[in-house]
């Protein structure tokens, strides 16, 4: 069978939705399995055209995200930077250019090659506290020896959105 013919009359579009809490849900239905919604979790990005949209290797389909696309839910120091643990136990390295505070003081940072926006949370934002600090010009993160000024912004779920 030809694959253009299998997929003829389908869409991408989906009633999947993740509200600001993280929680995923179909429709109306909460969707509770660990395994799926962890899956879910690690699947987020952005498609071409900047809607979110859950992707793995062998499809993807859009869905729609209330809040952040990822949380960093944990921090480490590395050799070459600061490694963050992200929602669907993601592994990355924070991109400090990427590094914004949102409008209530929260941190952000993009994730996914620059695609996404993620919101560090209360733990990460604690483990951070060690670097970040303030002089007379205000406040910056100390990343790899490097004074990062992260600066405000009113939209930072718009962190991110662009092409590849």
């Amino acid at each position: 069978m030809d694959p253009a013919q299998f997929l003829q009359g389908r869409s991408r579009e989906t009633d999947i939705r993740r509200d600001a809490r993280g929680r995923w849900f179909n429709g109306d239905d909460q969707i509770d399995h660990p395994n799926l919604t962890r899956s879910f979790d690690s699947w987020v990005d952005r498609a071409e055209d900047g809607r979110f949209c859950l992707s793995n290797a062998i499809n993807w389909a859009y869905v729609e995200i209330d809040g952040p696309a990822y949380f960093v839910k944990d921090i480490e120091a590395r050799a070459d930077g600061i490694g963050l643990l992200l929602s669907g136990d993601l592994r990355e390295l924070l991109e400090p250019t990427s590094l914004r505070q949102g409008p209530e003081g929260a941190l952000w940072c993009a994730v996914r090659e620059g695609r996404c926006p993620a919101r560090f949370d209360n733990h990460a934002v604690s483990k951070m506290s060690q670097w970040i600090s303030e002089d007379e010009e205000g406040i910056y993160v100390l990343v790899a020896e490097k004074k990062v000024r992260p600066p405000e912004i009113d939209d930072p779920l718009s962190l991110g959105h662009g092409k590849r």
